[in-house]
């Protein structure tokens, strides 16, 4: 007979909790003591899974990466099959402006994860793969030129309101995309 494991849910617990910790206080945050600390694991499981930082800090993109795959998702899906430029840029900005308001905090991680790949090979591909993920989704409405762009613009916007001391409004962010669409 063989033994399953005593904690089937561990290695997610520690994932999650990094990615947590990561939200709450930066990736210069983590390490397998506080990630251990914060998944109420023994220290030894956090190696066990993880054989350093960059496995744990993949595995925790690989989270974000996925949460992020399903809001884009969600947010393409609840637009109809046929909704024009105007319906699509009011869309893109109600989402845009509510990364940076009520998820700031995911969105800042989210930037910070992706950021990480231009200093850490190993997360690159992922992060390539992130700014993809909205892209892939205007390109099903849009021609590539302008999914492209309004990408850029989105991902423009986001950081500068982030840094904003004002909150953004939908109203100027709508603006912006409505005239990257005009060209």
């Amino acid at each position: 007979m063989t033994r399953g494991p005593n904690d089937p849910g561990r290695r997610e617990r520690i994932v999650v909790a990094a990615v947590e910790l990561m939200g709450r206080d930066g990736l210069h945050a983590i390490t397998h003591r506080a990630v251990a600390a914060r998944a109420g694991v023994p220290l030894g499981s956090t190696t066990y899974y993880f054989r350093d930082l960059d496995d744990l800090l993949l595995a925790a993109v690989d989270l974000a990466l996925e949460q992020s795959r399903a809001r884009i998702a969600a947010w393409d899906a609840a637009l109809a099959p046929d909704a024009g430029a105007p319906e699509v840029c009011r869309s893109l900005a109600a989402m845009t402006v509510g990364f940076v308001t009520e998820h700031a905090a995911r969105t800042v991680l989210d930037y910070e994860l992706y950021a990480a790949g231009l200093r850490r090979r190993a997360l690159r591909a992922r992060s390539a793969e992130w700014i993809g993920l909205l892209r892939t989704a205007l390109r099903g409405r849009f021609d590539d030129l302008t999914a492209d762009a309004l990408t850029a613009a989105v991902d423009g916007f986001t950081l500068q309101a982030l840094l904003a001391p004002e909150p953004p409004t939908a109203d100027a962010c709508e603006a912006l995309l409505r005239r990257v669409v005009a060209g």
